[in-house]
């Protein structure tokens, strides 16, 4: 009779267990789709905070390297306690989503920094506890969770037009702010990391043989260029877009017309379609797909096809052709950053993975504003993603050794 009570006191344990860890999970996925919307928000907003506060494409594209410097930073400082990660990243955008909500041109450049170190810890604190949770099938689990961070990433353009349309960006920072300051309550009082899972990882990566995809630093370099050009497409796309509308394809940035002047809705489409690209691909490939393809034929595949969308927006002035480019770039772009990242912590589920990645979303965003500056126009600059589309190529045709056992790659 005792031994019945226990083990039906162990099955309530056990499901209560399973419950809280799929609310958990729940919760922490729609953080990660949020910071989504976050992340993208200096592209969608670039037009209109460029006139205001006086931005040539150079310094626009310093922006962006701060935020992806901070977002790497973020990463780095992650550590063994991914609660406490979460917690901490959580408190920083919340402080720093109200201060964009009142700075100028000068405050701006460090706020964006420490608002990106916010993102990248709690990126990089989520991602590492869902590998934890879901070792065995952690491929499928990535790509879904950032299938979510791609809803948000989508969303972030259509939903943020409206306030575009007000006199003044605070209603954003303020949302942006109470909806941080939620999940921060929420990893407060309702987080309770199992250490011992990371532990466990750990010991079963000490003890991994090389595994089937070759070695780490072509994986590393495959990541840095993913993360590039995803953040630089996603970052300049709304601008590039803008541009092509009616004024111009100069570099210089728009002048003289306010901010009720900036044509947003129009311009906004482009980035919409890049990221819902992303967002069927990832959707697609968290199904058994994935598995049937092989990771390595997926990544040829949607290597190519980011190549030559990319070639694409380089080689066009025309905004239909350009949406069709930012789509068919999105859905190639999509897979390749989760499915690199599950090889990755198959090696090192460690947070410097995310940051040496990370260092091409800082790398690439600015390099594209730098050449659209010195040369007059983005479209030079939009050559930065391509070089790094080809470079990917190039890198998983002679970097990498085939797959050992080709039913699991």
């Amino acid at each position: 009779m005792t031994r019945d009570t226990d083990f039906a006191r162990e099955a309530v344990e056990g499901r209560r267990a399973a419950s809280s860890v799929v609310i958990s999970s729940l919760v922490l996925g729609g953080g990660f789709g949020l910071t989504g919307a976050g992340m993208v928000m200096l592209g969608v907003l670039l037009p209109v905070l460029s006139v205001k506060w006086g931005l040539k494409d150079d310094a626009a594209g310093f922006l962006f390297f701060l935020q992806f410097l901070g977002s790497s930073a973020g990463a780095l400082l992650t550590g063994g306690d991914r609660t406490r990660a979460l917690g901490i990243g959580y408190g920083l955008l919340v402080v720093m989503a109200g201060a964009l909500a009142f700075a100028g041109p000068q405050m701006a450049f460090p706020i964006i920094f420490f608002y990106g170190l916010g993102l990248g810890m709690v990126m990089t604190a989520t991602s590492l506890l869902f590998s934890d949770r879901y070792g065995n099938d952690r491929a499928a689990m990535l790509e879904r969770l950032n299938f979510g961070w791609s809803a948000g990433a989508t969303a972030a353009p259509v939903l943020f037009v409206p306030f575009l349309r007000m006199a003044s960006l605070r209603p954003l920072f303020f949302t942006l702010q109470g909806l941080f300051l939620l999940l921060l309550l929420w990893v407060v009082a309702g987080e309770r990391e199992d250490g011992r899972l990371a532990e466990r990882e750990m010991e079963a990566v000490e003890t991994r043989g090389d595994g089937h995809m070759g070695s780490l630093l072509p994986l590393l370099v495959l990541a840095m260029c993913a993360v590039g050009v995803e953040s630089s497409l996603s970052g300049w796309l709304t601008t590039y877009s803008h541009r092509a509308g009616g004024a111009g394809m100069g570099g210089a940035g728009t002048s003289g017309a306010g901010l009720a002047g900036v044509r947003m809705g129009g311009a906004a489409i482009a980035t919409s379609l890049f990221w819902f690209g992303i967002l069927l691909s990832r959707l697609t490939f968290s199904t058994r797909l994935l598995a049937m393809m092989g990771r390595r034929r997926v990544l040829h595949m949607t290597l190519w096809g980011a190549a030559l969308s990319t070639g694409l927006l380089v080689g066009t002035q025309n905004n239909a052709v350009i949406r069709v480019a930012a789509a068919m770039a999105g859905l190639c772009v999509g897979p390749l950053y989760p499915l690199l990242l599950s090889f990755l912590l198959e090696r090192s589920p460690r947070g410097w993975i995310f940051a040496v990645a990370g260092l091409g979303s800082a790398f690439f965003p600015w390099v594209t504003g730098l050449l659209s500056a010195q040369f007059g126009s983005l479209r030079y600059g939009l050559i930065a993603p391509c070089c790094g589309a080809l470079a990917m190529i190039a890198v998983l045709t002679f970097g990498l050794r085939p797959a050992r056992d080709s039913a699991r790659a």
